[in-house]
């Protein structure tokens, strides 16, 4: 059994540790409320209303929002030994290491870099001086969250609140960097949940159930039942992941995507998948099923099912709350499935713009989270986004040259999954690949695969030798690429019937579904892939189906494709069986 299997046995007793870990003491530890002669220190969490955003957003007239407005604040704890736990994300992906595949437990990751009971005590105290109420501490120690008011949130992290107009309703955020007190400056990262302007979108796109299209040099264009996708791209030889657990980050419950789950296995004569749900933010949070996400749900679990041989051990949908402000919802859903380390591969169908993730603190509070999973041998696969170059740019409307990204596929701690548009021969196998671009919808957004490089994120080491124009000057985006074209997209059973959707979150599922195999072939121990994939495909090119037409901007805008790595589609699409066999001769890690 594999090492991060383990903790699930005995994860009553080390979550009753965790639990214990904050002492009946707690209301003696006194952190003085913030007065006027305290020493403050930034966080992570800059001022979210600069005068850029105010242009970006159309806001000319702010108003600070009453004392007393609520506000759920969700603060981001900076990991202990944070360095040595991000040179052991590297160490365990790097076969001369001797670190190499000798992974983190959750237990481990809580006695040696998580913040010290201590750490927490003292943010508590803190918190509930000022006024905060409902402090909850996550089971890793990582997020503490807490109920308060613009009054407890100016007075406790320095900044007031304001409200403003954006697209006809009424929004609040930060107008300074959110600040702490210097003596808990070596334990507060971020203070997330002060702005509620920008939200996380799903990558999915429904739309009518298309008729088969061929082109001569290309092949047919035309939909696929997700149990077809495994031959396309040649992974039937594998066995399935029926010993590998998966998870999948889900805004609000999934309850219709449980039962129309259950009518997909059961129209495909597949044994039932075992399917769990994790409510990850506050007990009292909401988790109802959210009518506008459940065909996204639909999309990510039943292509992983399909894509993973119509197997997996289990199937953990890890619910963020409704309601949760901001994004604080995803970042507790992250950080719930890393503290389980039960799934192995996790998909995450979501994204938003990089540059507001940014400001208000969610990316370096992520970051941590994403650098434990590698640790611990855990792969977040991420939609890359379907704006093609345009994420910040009111999600996908072109704007020129001025080209942006979407968070978390941005992070270097994830895999990034970019989307093309798919052809098959006449008997079913793949043909060609082109880079996914619908070109501009009714209302002049852009639906493309979303590519470039990080304004903010630095180039990981695996991504320092591409030979591609223009060289990044940050982490470069996508890794690889599967269909993601609506016109070529999956066919899945939804409360309406059977449905076409496409989008990037077809793209990561199936990169999933595909991965979950290899881990279970090989026990569950291979680990983050970036830099084995990259290693790997630049050494033998066939390994992966070369995109080398297409673009993913509007107008003469927007990256193009060519030979090897490309910005719309990074290495292009996986030959499943091909990699299986390289895995099988190589060390697959650089």
């Amino acid at each position: 059994m594999d090492s991060t299997a383990k903790p699930k046995q005995s994860m009553s007793k080390w979550r009753d540790r965790a639990a214990m870990a904050l002492p009946l003491f707690l209301a003696t530890v006194s952190v003085h409320a913030a007065g006027a002669s305290t020493n403050w220190v930034d966080t992570a969490t800059k001022g979210f209303l600069t005068p850029a955003q105010l242009r970006t957003f159309s806001a000319p007239t702010q108003t600070e929002t009453t004392a007393g407005e609520p506000i759920r604040v969700v603060v981001s704890m900076k990991a202990r030994d944070f360095g040595k736990l991000r040179d052991l994300a590297d160490a365990v992906t790097r076969r001369a290491n001797p670190g190499y595949r000798h992974f983190l437990t959750p237990q481990t990751f809580l006695e040696r870099y998580a913040p010290t009971p201590r750490q927490v005590e003292r943010v508590v105290a803190y918190l509930r001086e000022n006024g905060f109420l409902n402090i909850t501490v996550s089971r890793n120690r990582m997020l503490i969250s807490a109920d308060g008011t613009s009054g407890t949130v100016k007075r406790a992290f320095h900044t007031p609140i304001v409200h403003f107009m954006k697209d006809g309703r009424l929004v609040h955020a930060n107008s300074r960097t959110a600040q702490v007190p210097e003596g808990l400056a070596d334990s507060v990262l971020a203070v997330l949940g002060l702005q509620n302007v920008t939200r996380a979108h799903t990558m999915a796109v429904r739309g009518p159930r298309t008729q088969a299209v061929t082109r001569a040099a290309a092949g047919t264009a035309k939909g696929h039942a997700p149990m077809e996708f495994s031959a396309i791209y040649q992974a039937d030889s594998l066995p399935s992941a029926s010993n590998t657990t998966v998870g999948v980050v889900t805004i609000g419950g999934a309850s219709q995507a449980t039962s129309d789950l259950a009518q997909f296995t059961s129209a495909n004569n597949l044994s039932p998948i075992n399917v769990s749900t994790v409510n990850t933010g506050a007990s009292n949070g909401n988790y109802d099923d959210d009518p506008s996400g459940q065909v996204e749900w639909d999309l990510d679990s039943q292509d992983i099912v399909g894509a993973a041989g119509g197997a997996v051990r289990q199937l953990i949908f890890y619910a963020a709350d409704l309601n949760a402000p901001g994004n604080t919802g995803l970042t507790q859903a992250f950080n719930e499935a890393v503290t389980d380390g039960v799934a192995k591969v996790i998909n995450v169908s979501l994204g938003w713009c990089e540059a507001d993730a940014y400001t208000d603190g969610t990316m370096a509070a992520e970051d941590q989270i994403f650098t434990a999973a590698v640790a611990q041998g855990q792969t977040f696969s991420v939609s890359s986004g379907d704006e093609g170059a345009y994420e910040c740019n009111n999600r996908g409307f072109p704007d020129g040259g001025t080209y942006s990204l979407s968070w978390p596929a941005s992070s270097p701690n994830v895999i990034s999954v970019g989307g093309t548009t798919l052809y098959t021969r006449a008997d079913g196998s793949f043909a060609n690949e082109t880079v996914w671009n619908e070109g501009p919808d009714g209302d002049g957004k852009l639906w493309a695969s979303t590519g470039g490089f990080s304004a903010i994120e630095p180039t990981p080491v695996w991504q320092r030798a591409l030979n591609v124009s223009p060289r990044p000057a940050g982490r470069a985006v996508p890794d690889i690429s599967f269909d993601a074209a609506q016109s070529t997209g999956a066919l899945i059973y939804t409360s309406n019937g059977i449905e076409q959707v496409g989008g990037t979150s077809l793209s990561s599922p199936l990169f999933v579904g595909f991965w979950a195999r290899l881990e279970s072939a090989y026990s569950n121990s291979l680990g983050f892939p970036a830099s084995s994939l990259y290693s790997a495909v630049a050494a033998t090119p066939s390994l992966a189906f070369d995109v080398t037409s297409g673009n993913n901007g509007y107008g003469g805008y927007g990256y193009k494709a060519g030979p090897r790595w490309d910005y719309p589609t990074g290495w292009g699409s996986l030959r499943m069986k091909d990699l299986a066999a390289y895995v099988e001769r190589n060390p697959f890690a650089r």
